[in-house]
């Protein structure tokens, strides 16, 4: 069983999570829908995450929940949709397909 972190060292996972999208404390504040100096008191671990923000910290950053609780160095978890987006990915037996499929994609995250 793992350590259990402080409010502070999951506040400051937080701040590097959304340092990583690019994104002010702000700009965070306005997507969940809280003031900015609640997301400050996130950060500093002034204040606790209950259950319900850190997963809806962690839809909006687009994370699982279980980048709060890990180290960088530990790949996350596949979402269920990922692995069966993966899954099926492999069960193609045309490379031809595989490849376009690869293709598509890779334009779709460049229109995003």
């Amino acid at each position: 069983m793992g350590t259990i972190l402080t409010s502070k060292q999951i506040g400051w996972k937080l701040r590097k999570l959304r340092q990583q999208a690019g994104w002010t404390q702000e700009y965070l504040a306005e997507k969940i829908g809280v003031s900015t100096q609640q997301i400050q008191n996130y950060e500093s671990g002034s204040n606790k995450l209950n259950t319900d923000r850190l997963q809806q910290l962690a839809q909006t950053l687009d994370v699982p929940v279980q980048a709060f609780f890990t180290d960088e160095a530990e790949p996350y978890p596949l979402a269920v949709s990922e692995k069966l987006l993966l899954d099926s990915y492999r069960a193609i037996p045309n490379r031809d397909i595989q490849e376009s499929i690869l293709k598509i994609t890779a334009n779709a995250t460049k229109n995003s």
